[in-house]
């Protein structure tokens, strides 16, 4: 399996990957970098060689377009949402294996250390130094093995905050394990992933399905696991650092953010957060640390999400809707936009508002606006998008709203525990249309397009 040194050889080898010898501080210089640099078109993945007061680097912009994301599972953009689709459908058991690169250097007990390692303080407001790309594996004995993105904030050199927000499997988890009376609750976090595992952490499936397997199904093969030293879990081997962890129950808590989060906006202080004690660390030899900045849109975050978001939802809609041809979850609608694309010639008056309703079944119905176009808008072109919006939707009879409905709890226009209203959007051309598309035939398009050089274009 391509683990992320593998992977930073590729995007060095395609121009995808810009090192950066200058020292750079982790507080707020970093983050800022990131984010003006990915202002750019056709921005490469950065990679920060001196890290003032750490002798770590840290890879930021990883995945931060859909090249990269494409790249990551050694695909093509042209044939990366099918494949996956096919891919993610076939998941693939871990392997345990006796040993791994994650476990070469060790610290256990007082030699715990969180802040040697490179944390970022990415956004002016934020309440501390972040670990924003911590791969976090738990357990339920109902439901098994989870892997997710979940923010942690330092607090000493063996604690961080963990932030479990609800409709997440870490949220349900977690409430599992205090009914249950359990006295503790542990905590695996993964840094620096193979870019498999990266891509698989963001599917949200459904309870019980362990996000690895389907990292095993997007690379073709089983992704190697060790066991934790002093915790009951497994890790993948590869993975660059890991931090061993536990949960008391009833939990320490202290102040965690405020945090600059994936909808473009600074999050408010949360009050008695839980804090997980670190009890040991291992890493590679020179291990290699990833960041993710957060903040205003687009970035890396969003542009996983665009394809594994939309490839979950896609699964679970196509068997009973065979119009469906494609999804897609926009960078710029920050993970809780869904634009679904129909094959006209399966299409029927009513089918455009069944899928919509359906709709709000996937992703734990966190969507909050969903939108259906036909199969000649590129989804991904938000001027085809906002054409299509301006010439084949009436908003008297295309479009429904949904009151009272649960998206993600860090949208900042919804209330304090997610609940907003829904508005679903059929921008589908209806029976009795009056208009035509104006531009070249299919034929004309290919002869121009074969003598492209000819009128002197690259």
């Amino acid at each position: 399996m391509m683990d992320l040194r593998e992977f930073l050889k590729v995007l060095e080898e395609e121009h995808e990957l810009q090192k950066i010898k200058a020292e750079v501080d982790p507080k707020h210089e970093l983050g800022a970098i990131c984010k003006i640099h990915n202002e750019r078109p056709y921005s490469p993945a950065l990679l920060f060689e001196n890290v003032k007061g750490c002798t770590m680097p840290v890879v930021g912009q990883l995945l931060a377009s859909d090249k990269r994301v494409a790249l990551s599972l050694g695909l093509s953009q042209a044939n990366v949402f099918d494949e996956t689709v096919r891919r993610a459908s076939q998941p693939i058991p871990t392997r345990l294996v006796g040993s791994g690169p994650c476990q070469e250097v060790v610290y256990e007990g007082k030699d715990v250390d969180v802040t040697q390692l490179p944390l970022c303080t990415n956004n002016p407001r934020d309440g501390g130094p972040y670990i924003t790309a911590g791969h976090v594996i738990i357990r339920d004995p109902e439901y098994g093995n989870n892997l997710a993105i979940y923010r942690m904030m330092l607090v000493s050199k063996n604690e961080v905050t963990i932030r479990f927000t609800p409709g997440h499997d870490g949220h349900d988890f977690i409430k599992n394990a205090e009914k249950r009376g359990q006295a503790k609750f542990q905590v695996a976090v993964c840094i620096g992933v193979p870019p498999a595992v990266y891509v698989a952490s963001q599917f949200e499936p459904r309870a019980g399905v362990f996000e690895l397997e389907i990292a095993g199904g997007l690379a073709g093969e089983p992704v190697d696991v060790v066991k934790c030293r002093t915790i009951d879990l497994e890790v993948p081997a590869l993975a660059e650092i890991i931090l061993e962890g536990e949960l008391t129950i009833p939990a320490k808590t202290g102040d965690e953010g405020p945090f600059g989060e994936f909808c473009g906006y600074t999050t408010a202080q949360v009050p008695n957060e839980r804090v997980m004690t670190i009890k040991a660390i291992t890493h590679r030899r020179r291990p290699v640390y990833h960041n993710i900045w957060l903040g205003k849109p687009p970035h890396e975050h969003l542009y996983v999400d665009a394809l594994t978001y939309a490839v979950a939802a896609y699964q679970e809609l196509k068997p009973a809707y065979p119009a469906l041809k494609k999804a897609y979850a926009p960078p710029w609608g920050v993970s809780i936009v869904l634009i679904l694309q129909m094959e006209k010639r399966l299409m029927r008056r009513g089918i455009a508002n069944n899928i919509l309703a359906s709709s709000l079944y996937t992703r734990s119905g966190k969507w909050k606006h969903v939108i259906v176009v036909d199969e000649d808008i590129d989804m991904e072109d938000p001027n085809q998008v906002l054409w299509a919006l301006t010439t084949r939707f009436q908003p008297a009879t295309d479009m429904f709203v949904i009151p009272r409905s649960i998206t993600s709890s860090l949208e900042p226009s919804a209330e304090a525990d997610g609940l907003t209203s829904k508005l679903m959007l059929d921008l589908t051309i209806k029976e009795n249309f009056r208009g035509e598309v104006a531009e070249p035939t299919t034929d004309m398009r290919e002869m121009v397009l074969q003598k492209w050089k000819e009128y002197g274009f690259k």
